[in-house]
């Protein structure tokens, strides 16, 4: 459950873009902030499938506050009719900007990847799990929205 919940998170780099001021606006992007996580796409190596799942209205109450340092998770899930806090959890990460990939200290074999980062919105793949057993690593990607 605490891997499928940090993995929800991820971080920062994004796309080329030909314009330049397109591109002075992604330099000013940053993961530093608040996010929630609106919905999230499994691809399916076995038959190249894309399974969608929205997050519920009690789901995105779940943060992902990203400091200088530290990832701060706060998760709410439904229980009796009832959204209530199940976890909070604070992990160190390293950024490497450059290639956008993103990690948990001491879990550097288990690297995420920002593939999208703007002021708004940040796109986050896990590329470590085999979901439909086939033997090849799947894509779960997470695309969050910024609440500040």
């Amino acid at each position: 459950m605490n891997k499928i919940m940090v993995s929800v998170l991820l971080l920062s780099l994004i796309s080329c873009s030909g314009n330049d001021e397109d591109q002075a606006l992604s330099n000013k992007a940053s993961i530093i902030g608040e996010w929630y996580v609106e919905k999230a796409e499994i691809y399916r190596s076995l038959n190249q499938n894309i399974q969608t799942s929205f997050s519920t209205d009690c789901e995105k109450k779940s943060t992902y506050e990203f400091t200088d340092t530290h990832l701060l998770s706060i998760i709410y899930a439904q229980s009796n009719n009832t959204c209530v806090k199940t976890d909070a959890v604070t992990k160190k990460y390293i950024f490497d900007k450059g290639n956008g990939k993103f990690w948990f200290e001491n879990e550097e074999n288990y690297p995420y990847f920002v593939t999208k980062l703007n002021e708004t919105d940040m796109v986050a793949e896990d590329r470590t799990q085999d979901f439909d057993g086939d033997g090849t690593k799947d894509i779960l990607r997470r695309f969050y929205k910024r609440i500040n």
